[in-house]
C-alpha cells in the first residue's frame, strides 16, 4: 500500500440512531442525499448482516479507505462495534498477505474441535488475497499494516467468488472448506459459469421471480429475486433425446431456513457438469436430473423477528426465514386436489385470477406466489417426471431423517416405487456410516451448540411413513402432492417424498456437522436417481383366487352435483343465489397472559374455521383454541420443536359463538383466523379463491380396478348390489363360489333381506368377506359365524382428525408388515378432508367383538372401539377395516378436483394382507422382496 493513502477511524457515539432492515425500509429517501450509500444498498446491507445500522450520515466510527468499495465501507462503518463484517481483501503481494495472515490466520484451525470456519482463509494465485470475519477495528489495524489493494463486502461459501479467477478449483466449496452457506447471488454466478463451461451437461433457467421483500430491499417497491433450475445430464443439448428420458426432480430449500439440501444440490451440480460425481456418473446417460432452487426469498434475507443477537456469535450470523416475502409458508400455495384451506394461496397458472375475489387487499396470484406459480408452469413442461423429492429440515427427532410420504394417491406400482427408494436410501446410510454412533460426537456437539441439548444421538438413521406417522400433523397444498397427483388433474404423477434432516440452524455455519448433513442427503438424491434409472415392477400373487366387490352410486362423487356447477343441464345450473359464498378475514396480535386473546365469531351460515398463527423464535408457551363453550378443542405446545411447522387449526362447521385463540407463554404471536360463509352447503371456490370448479367423477371402488392390472393370476370384477343379490356370487345353485373373496366398503343394501342371505351362503360355501368403511354395518344382520353374534348396536359411526390406527397388534396376520411408524391408513386432504375433526370411521365395540371370538388388529377414533379385526366362520375369515376407503367428501373448497382414494402404504398392504394376497417387488428383475402372506 503506498503511503499516502489515507484511512482513519474516529471514536464511535454510542447516543447513534441505528436501524435494522425493517424500521430503515420506512425512511424516506432524503435521510440517504449526499451519501455514497443510497436506500436501496443500505437496506440491503443491513438485511444481509442482519444488523441493526447506522445511516451514512450519522456513521461517526468511519473506516475509509480508497481501496474500500463503497459496499465494504458502508457495511463495516455502519455496524456495531464488535460485529464481524464478512470481507475478501486483494493484497498488493505475498508479503502483505503473510502479515495479515500471521495476525488473523488460525494455523491451528481444526473441524474435529472449532464450531464455526476460521476467522481468515487465504491464496497466493492469481492475486494474494484472503477471506476473513473483520470488525471495524480490525480492518482499520490491517489498512494500517498496509499492503492492502481491494475490499469488499462478499458473504456466501466460495471465499473469492468476487474476484477474478475465482473458480480455479471449485465454484462450490467442499462443505468443510466453505465460508458459509451459498448465497443466492453467489449461487446465480456460479451456475452461469459452470453452464457455459459445461454445455453438454449442464443447462441453467431462471423460471420466474419471487414477490420480493418490499421493506427490506426496495422500500416501497419490492426486489424480486429468480427462481433458479438446473438440469443435469448427457448430451443436453439433444431435445428429442432430453424430453424422452425419465427424470427426477430435487426441490432445495422450499423453506429458505432448511437449507442442507441446497447445501448437497450445489455440490453436486458442480460435480455432475464436470463428470467427476462418481456416485452419479452411471445414471447421467439415461435420466435427467433437475434441481429447484425454488424459495429465493427466504433465503436471500430474512425477517426483522431473526435480528442478528450477539448471542450468535461474533460473525456475520442471520437467519433465513421459511416463507417468501408475502407468504409464512410456501410449502402450503400448491394447486393440490381435495380441501383446499381458504388461507391459502394456490398456485395454478391455467386461468389465474387477476384478483383473489375475497382478498380484502385487492391482491391476486401474481403477487403473492410468482414463484409457485413459475415452478408449477415450468415442471409441468417435462416429461416423464418419475421422482420428485423436496428436501426439508428439522431440529431433533429420532432418526436423523424422516423421509415423509406425500399425501398424494398411488396405484400399486408406485406404492412400492415409493417404499424401495425409502429402504434404499436406509441402505445407503447404514453402508456409508453403520449407525448413527459413527457421527454421535458431531450430532451431541450441534445439538448443543445449535439447541442447548447435550448428548444427542438418534436412534436410527432413517425413518418413514405419511406425514402424520413422521410429524404427527397433515397439510394441503403442499409442493409433493400436487406433484404426485395424476396429470390429468395437473400433476406430474411422479413418486413425491419429503425427507426432514435433524439440526437445522438458520444462522450459522458449522462445517463439522454440514458435511454429515450434506451427506446424507447426497445419498439419498444417489438412490433417486438410481431408482429413476431403474426398472421396477411390483406384482400381486393370489394364489389364483378370484376376487369381487359390490360397487354402488352411494360411494360416487361428481362435480356436476355441486350447486354452483352446471356441467350438465339442468343439473346445478342457475341454482347458486348470487355471491353464496364469502369470506371474513381478520389479522391480530395476541398478548400473553390471561387477557391475551384473539376472537371470531361463528354463526348460522358459518361453515369453517381456520386459523393461522405465526410464534418464529418463540419456544414456550401453548397455543389453544377455545370453542364458545369454554372447552379447549385443539392446542400446540410451542416448546414441541415441530410446532413451528403446525401453526395451524381447522374447524369444519364450528359451534355458533364465540372462538378464541389464546397464548400462555411470554411473548406475542400473530393470529390470522378466516371464517368462510356460504349460504348454501357446499362453498363456491370460484367466489373465494376465484378459480373455477374442474370437472370429476370418483368413487373409492376404483382402487380395485387400478389393482387388477398387477394381479399374476386370479381376477377382480365388479358387482352391484343387483348382481349379489340375484346369485351372481354362487355358480348357479351348485352351492360352489364363482369367486373367493368379496369386499363390501358401503352399506347400501344392508335392508334387502335377499342381499345379506346371498352374502351369507358365499361365506357358508368357504368365501372370505372384507368388510370396510359403512360396509361394517352388514355385521349387524348377518347371521354367519362369529359374525352372527354382533348385532346392529356394535356397530359405531363417528368422525376423527385422522384416520389412524391405534393400539396395534403387529403380529396379527392383517398387520404383517407394517412397520411400528405407519399408524395412517388413507391421506386426508386430496379425499377433501380436514385436520378437523372429520375423517368418517365405524368401529365394533370391543367387548361385543371379543366376546364374538374375533382377533383385534387394532382401534379407531378415540374410544378405543376395534377398527381392523377378523372374525372366522368356519374356513372363511370376515374380516374388518373401519376406515380405508371412504367417499370423497365434497363439503369443503376443492377447485382441483378430488382423488378416488388416498391409501397409505400401510393401508394398500392393509388391505392386500386382508385378501390373503401376497405382494412382490422387482428391480431390474430382480425379486427384492415380498410383503404379506398367501392365505
Amino acid at each position: 500500500m503506498s503511503s499516502d493513502r489515507q484511512h482513519n477511524q474516529t471514536e464511535s457515539d454510542d447516543e447513534t440512531n441505528r436501524y435494522t432492515a425493517e424500521n430503515a425500509a420506512k425512511l424516506e429517501q432524503s435521510a440517504f442525499d449526499g451519501s455514497s450509500i443510497g436506500r436501496r444498498t443500505f437496506l440491503s446491507v443491513a438485511a444481509a448482516t442482519g444488523a441493526a445500522l447506522a445511516l451514512p450520515s450519522t456513521v461517526t466510527a468511519e473506516v475509509s479507505d480508497e481501496a474500500m468499495t463503497d459496499l465494504a465501507e458502508f457495511a463495516v462503518n455502519a455496524a456495531p462495534d464488535d460485529h464481524q463484517v464478512t470481507l475478501v481483501i486483494e493484497f498488493e503481494d505475498t508479503d502483505a498477505l503473510n502479515v495479515f495472515y500471521d495476525e488473523y490466520g488460525e494455523p491451528d484451525w481444526d473441524i474435529e474441535e472449532d464450531d464455526l470456519p476460521p476467522k481468515a482463509v487465504t491464496r497466493e494465485k492469481p492475486t494474494p488475497a484472503a477471506h476473513a470475519y473483520l470488525t471495524a477495528d480490525e480492518l482499520a489495524d490491517a489498512l494500517d499494516r498496509g499492503g492492502i489493494e481491494f475490499v469488499d463486502f462478499s458473504p456466501g461459501a466460495n471465499p473469492f467468488w468476487k474476484l477474478g479467477d475465482a473458480y480455479a478449483d471449485r465454484v462450490f466449496p467442499k462443505v468443510e472448506d466453505a465460508r458459509d452457506f451459498v448465497s443466492h447471488s453467489e449461487l446465480n454466478q456460479g451456475l452461469q459459469y459452470l453452464s457455459e463451461e459445461y454445455t453438454d451437461r449442464l443447462r441453467v433457467h431462471a423460471i420466474g421471480q419471487s414477490p420480493g421483500w418490499e421493506n427490506l430491499y426496495t422500500g416501497d417497491d419490492p426486489d424480486p429475486k429468480d427462481v433458479y433450475v438446473a438440469e443435469v445430464t448427457e448430451n443436453i443439448q439433444d431435445e428429442t433425446s432430453f424430453a424422452e428420458k425419465d427424470k427426477v426432480v430435487f426441490s432445495l430449500s422450499i423453506h429458505g431456513d432448511e437449507p442442507a439440501g441446497r447445501v448437497a444440490g450445489t455440490r453436486i451440480i458442480e460435480e455432475a457438469a464436470k463428470g467427476i460425481a462418481g456416485d452419479f456418473e452411471d445414471v447421467l446417460s439415461d435420466i435427467v436430473i433437475v434441481f429447484v432452487f425454488i424459495n429465493p426469498d427466504g433465503w436471500v434475507v430474512r425477517k426483522p423477528q431473526y435480528e442478528f443477537e450477539t448471542w450468535w456469535g461474533d460473525t456475520e450470523r442471520f437467519r433465513y426465514d421459511r416463507g417468501n416475502a408475502a407468504i409464512g409458508d410456501t410449502n402450503r400455495q400448491y394447486p393440490t386436489m381435495g380441501w383446499v384451506s381458504p388461507e391459502y394461496w394456490p398456485a395454478e397458472p391455467e386461468d389465474t385470477p387477476e384478483v383473489r375475489p375475497d382478498d380484502p387487499e385487492g391482491r391476486g396470484y401474481e403477487e403473492m406466489v410468482p414463484d409457485a406459480l413459475a415452478v408449477v408452469e415450468h415442471l409441468r413442461g417435462y416429461d416423464n417426471v418419475e421422482y420428485l423429492c423436496d428436501y426439508h429440515m428439522m431440529d431433533l427427532s429420532e432418526s436423523m431423517v424422516l423421509n415423509l410420504e406425500s399425501n398424494a394417491p398411488y396405484n400399486h406400482s408406485g406404492t412400492h416405487n415409493l417404499d424401495e427408494v425409502n429402504i434404499r436410501i436406509d441402505n445407503g446410510m447404514q453402508a456409508h456410516w453403520g449407525s448413527p454412533e459413527t457421527i454421535a460426537d458431531d450430532t451431541s456437539r450441534a445439538s448443543e451448540a445449535i439447541h442447548g441439548v447435550e448428548g444427542y444421538v438418534p436412534e436410527r438413521l432413517l425413518d418413514y411413513g405419511t406425514i402424520y406417522d413422521s410429524l404427527s400433523y397433515q397439510i394441503t397444498g403442499g409442493l409433493l402432492g400436487w406433484a404426485g397427483q395424476p396429470e390429468e388433474f395437473g400433476g406430474l404423477g411422479a413418486v413425491t417424498v419429503a425427507p426432514e434432516l435433524v439440526l437445522r440452524d438458520g444462522y450459522d455455519w458449522k462445517p463439522f456437522i454440514e458435511r454429515r448433513l450434506e451427506m446424507a442427503y447426497r445419498i439419498s438424491m444417489r438412490e433417486y436417481a438410481e431408482m429413476t434409472a431403474a426398472k421396477t415392477n411390483a406384482t400381486v400373487a393370489t394364489g389364483g383366487q378370484d376376487t369381487a366387490y359390490v360397487s354402488s352410486d352411494v360411494l360416487t362423487r361428481r362435480s356436476a352435483d355441486l350447486p354452483y356447477t352446471d356441467e350438465k343441464p339442468g343439473n346445478g345450473k342457475g341454482k347458486g343465489r348470487g355471491r353464496a359464498t364469502r369470506i371474513q378475514r381478520r389479522h391480530e396480535t395476541v398478548q400473553p397472559g390471561p387477557g391475551g386473546r384473539a376472537r371470531a365469531t361463528s354463526g348460522s351460515t358459518t361453515h369453517s374455521l381456520a386459523v393461522q398463527f405465526t410464534a418464529h423464535g418463540i419456544d414456550e408457551g401453548v397455543v389453544k383454541l377455545v370453542n364458545p363453550g369454554g372447552q379447549t378443542v385443539r392446542e400446540i405446545d410451542l416448546a414441541n420443536p415441530l410446532s413451528e411447522d403446525q401453526g395451524h387449526f381447522y374447524v369444519p362447521d364450528p359451534d355458533n359463538g364465540d372462538w378464541s385463540i389464546e397464548y400462555d407463554g411470554e411473548a406475542e404471536i400473530n393470529v390470522e383466523t378466516v371464517l368462510l360463509e356460504t349460504e348454501d352447503e357446499y362453498p363456491n371456490p370460484k367466489e373465494v379463491l376465484g378459480y373455477s370448479q374442474r370437472e370429476y367423477v370418483v368413487n373409492p371402488m376404483q382402487f380395485f380396478e387400478d389393482l387388477e392390472p398387477f394381479l399374476e393370476e386370479g381376477s377382480i370384477d365388479g358387482l352391484r348390489v343387483h348382481d349379489v343379490r340375484i346369485g351372481r356370487l354362487m355358480r348357479g345353485n351348485s352351492g360352489k363360489r364363482r369367486y373367493d373373496n368379496l369386499v363390501i366398503s358401503h352399506d347400501d343394501g344392508v335392508d334387502d333381506q335377499r342381499y345379506v342371505s346371498a352374502i351369507e351362503e358365499f361365506v357358508e360355501a368357504g368365501g372370505d368377506l372384507v368388510l370396510t368403511d359403512a360396509g361394517i354395518n352388514l355385521l349387524g344382520p348377518l347371521n354367519v359365524g362369529q359374525a352372527a353374534a354382533i348385532e346392529a348396536d356394535d356397530i359405531e359411526h363417528g368422525t376423527t382428525d385422522f384416520p389412524n390406527l391405534r393400539d396395534r397388534d403387529l403380529d396379527h396376520p392383517l398387520l404383517m408388515d407394517i412397520r411400528p411408524i405407519q399408524q395412517e391408513i388413507w391421506k386426508i386432504s386430496q379425499l377433501g378432508y380436514t385436520t378437523g375433526d372429520d375423517s368418517p370411521i365405524w368401529t365394533v365395540n370391543t367387548n361385543a367383538f371379543a366376546d364374538a371370538g374375533g382377533t383385534v388388529a387394532g382401534s379407531l377414533g378415540g374410544d378405543g372401539n376395534v377398527g381392523t379385526g377378523m372374525l372366522s366362520a368356519d374356513d372363511a375369515e370376515i374380516n374388518v377395516i373401519g376406515s380405508v376407503l371412504p367417499p370423497a367428501n365434497q363439503r369443503e373448497l376443492h377447485p382441483f378436483g378430488m382423488a378416488d382414494y388416498t391409501l397409505s402404504f400401510m393401508g394398500h398392504t392393509l388391505i392386500c394382507n386382508a385378501l390373503g394376497f401376497e405382494q412382490h417387488r422387482y428391480v431390474n428383475g430382480e425379486l427384492v422382496g415380498t410383503w404379506g402372506e398367501l392365505r
